[in-house]
C-alpha cells in the first residue's frame, strides 16, 4: 500500500443543490478504501457532471491532500469555470470586482467560487508560485472583505515570503 492519503471529510461538496446521483458518487468516493478507487470515482463524477463545481472540488481536495498540486490546480480552474458559468459572471478572477456578483451569499455558486479561489491561492503557495498565490488571495479578500472564507491567513504567508526576498 502506498503512503497516499485518502480524501476524508464529512462532506466532499459544499453545495446544497448537488444532483442526487452526483452526491451518491461523491459519498461513495469518501467511503472507498483505495486511493485508486477514490480517484476513479472522482474522475467519473467530473466526467458525468462537468458543469457542477462540486465534482471538481472533490477532485482538487483529493489531489491536494495527496501532494499532487499540479493536478489540484487544474481541477481548481475547472471548478472556477463551472461556478462562474453557472452564476453568470466572468470566470477570470482578475476581472471580477465587488459588484460582479453577490459575494456575501452564504450558499450558492458564488461561495463555491470564493472557496475555489482560496484553494487556488493555497495550491500556488504549495507549488512555490508565491506571487501568483498573492494575487489570487488579494482578489479573494477584495471580493470577501470580511474574510469569511479565511484567505487572509494564507495571504499573510504569501506576503511573508515577499518580505523575506526583500531582506
Amino acid at each position: 500500500m502506498s503512503n497516499v492519503t485518502l480524501l476524508r471529510s464529512k462532506r466532499a461538496f459544499f453545495s446544497d443543490t448537488v444532483p442526487q446521483a452526483l452526491r451518491y458518487l461523491l459519498d461513495h468516493a469518501l467511503c472507498a478504501d483505495a486511493p485508486e478507487t477514490v480517484e476513479a470515482l472522482l474522475l467519473e463524477a467530473r466526467r458525468r457532471w462537468p458543469q457542477e463545481p462540486d465534482a471538481h472540488i472533490g477532485l482538487y481536495k483529493f489531489y491536494f491532500v495527496n501532494g499532487r498540486y499540479r493536478e489540484a490546480e487544474a481541477a481548481v480552474w475547472a471548478a472556477l469555470r463551472a461556478a462562474a458559468a453557472g452564476a453568470g459572471f466572468d470566470r477570470n478572477y482578475r476581472r471580477l470586482h465587488a459588484h460582479s456578483a453577490d459575494w456575501s451569499r452564504r450558499r450558492g455558486l458564488e461561495r463555491l467560487y470564493l472557496f475555489s479561489l482560496k484553494a487556488l491561492g493555497v495550491i500556488r503557495l504549495r507549488r512555490g508560485k508565491v506571487d501568483a498565490a498573492r494575487r489570487a488571495l488579494e482578489k479573494l479578500l477584495e471580493l470577501d472583505p470580511v474574510d469569511e472564507i479565511g484567505g487572509d491567513a494564507f495571504l499573510q504567508i504569501a506576503l511573508s515570503f515577499s518580505e523575506e526576498s526583500v531582506r
